[in-house]
């Protein structure tokens, strides 16, 4: 098959960046013609791949989505792909990934004045993308996106499917990182008796930051919390550690390009998210063999268990997320819970997930012939 994967940013991190890498590979291995329209890329994640790139001229970032969406469409038209499978923020295609949520209810659980124009034009944008008749198939990465899907735009559960995110088990391995996460324990001066708590994330606001500092600053045992990721506001984070009295406590360390290696330094990932469709840090610090603290806001909620994660009813519950915390932390060097942790995270390695992937991919490539048989 032709097969076109679309998305306006090619790149090495981000969630839906790394589920297009992933595709276009595994695709690509089997023998499929695939293409990458976007606007930008790095290097393929296989030699077979192509890219299209498509950059229409624009002013800001709300333009630049629209006209890029537009792009789209004229180069679909114009060109011969078997296949389309969109991965958000454009409407010509025959399958559509959402693998971050609606914009619909993204945007509900924002307050208004935080709205902006790039949001008015992605929500147009997704309307499009699910109206009647622009789509053969939807996928979404969790029940909780499904639902979302289901509930603002009114797909048939016939067109709707859930495949739940991966984990590259061979990146994310605490055996094969051991090394690694002593010698960064000992660059950061953590003690090896100290219960060690990790957050991280972009957005700090979105995935609870302030109720793990709060939580955090409530547990009466010694321990350190390493903050990684970036946000605009990380100012504002550390003066609120320190009005907690925590900040000796809280290493806030910007964005890392080794998450690997904080999984498997941490005794305890914690995720108190406020609004997260899935989530692919949950499986990455199950697969490190680390226990995971997350809320019932949170997509990764739906592959977990209790005897390796705690998931509390909401992110301001501070006393629920405090237990969950001292909890996790009588349980430091426990071999046995790290054995389940990485057990659990085999189930879903990304092996697995794209078989699954790939024939969700060849059912709509038979529907779109059926259809075509048909006119």
């Amino acid at each position: 098959m032709k097969i076109a994967l679309v998305h306006m940013r090619h790149a090495a991190s981000g969630g839906t960046e790394r589920f297009l890498n992933e595709l276009a590979r595994y695709l690509a291995e089997r023998g499929e013609d695939v293409s990458i329209i976007c606007r930008s890329h790095v290097a393929p994640s296989h030699p077979a791949i192509r890219f299209v790139r498509l950059r229409p001229f624009s002013i800001g970032k709300a333009q630049r989505m629209w006209r890029f969406a537009c792009a789209v469409e004229r180069h679909i038209k114009a060109a011969d792909y078997d296949l389309v499978y969109g991965l958000g923020k454009t409407w010509t295609h025959d399958m559509l990934r959402i693998g971050g949520g609606t914009v619909h209810h993204h945007l509900a659980s924002k307050p208004s004045r935080q709205r902006r124009r790039k949001d008015k034009i992605a929500a147009r944008i997704e309307a499009k993308a699910m109206a009647p008749g622009a789509y053969y198939h939807v996928v979404s990465n969790s029940h909780q996106s499904d639902s979302e899907i289901a509930e603002a735009y009114g797909v048939p559960a016939g067109k709707r499917s859930v495949i739940h995110n991966f984990v590259d088990t061979r990146r994310f391995d605490r055996e094969r990182l051991s090394g690694d996460a002593r010698a960064l324990a000992c660059e950061l001066g953590i003690n090896g008796d100290t219960p060690v708590f990790l957050f991280l994330g972009t957005g700090y606001q979105r995935k609870g930051l302030d109720s793990a500092l709060e939580a955090f600053a409530r547990l009466d045992i010694n321990a350190t919390l390493l903050v990684v990721g970036r946000d605009s506001q990380q100012a504002k984070y550390q003066e609120y550690a320190r009005q907690l009295g925590i900040e000796e406590k809280c290493c806030f360390l910007g964005e890392q390009s080794s998450p690997e290696c904080y999984f498997s330094l941490a005794d305890c990932y914690v995720l108190p998210a406020r609004y997260e469709p899935f989530g692919f840090t949950v499986l990455e610090a199950l697969a490190c063999g680390t226990p995971v603290i997350t809320t019932a806001s949170c997509g990764a909620r739906e592959v977990v268990t209790a005897d390796v994660a705690t998931v509390i009813d909401r992110t301001d519950n501070i006393q629920a997320l405090t237990g969950a915390m001292a909890h996790w932390a009588g349980c430091k060097g426990d071999a046995v819970l790290q054995k389940r942790c990485r057990e659990l995270a085999l189930t879903l390695d990304v092996e697995s997930i794209m078989v699954q992937n790939y024939q969700c991919i060849l059912n709509v490539y038979k529907l779109k012939q059926a259809a075509k048989c048909r006119l």
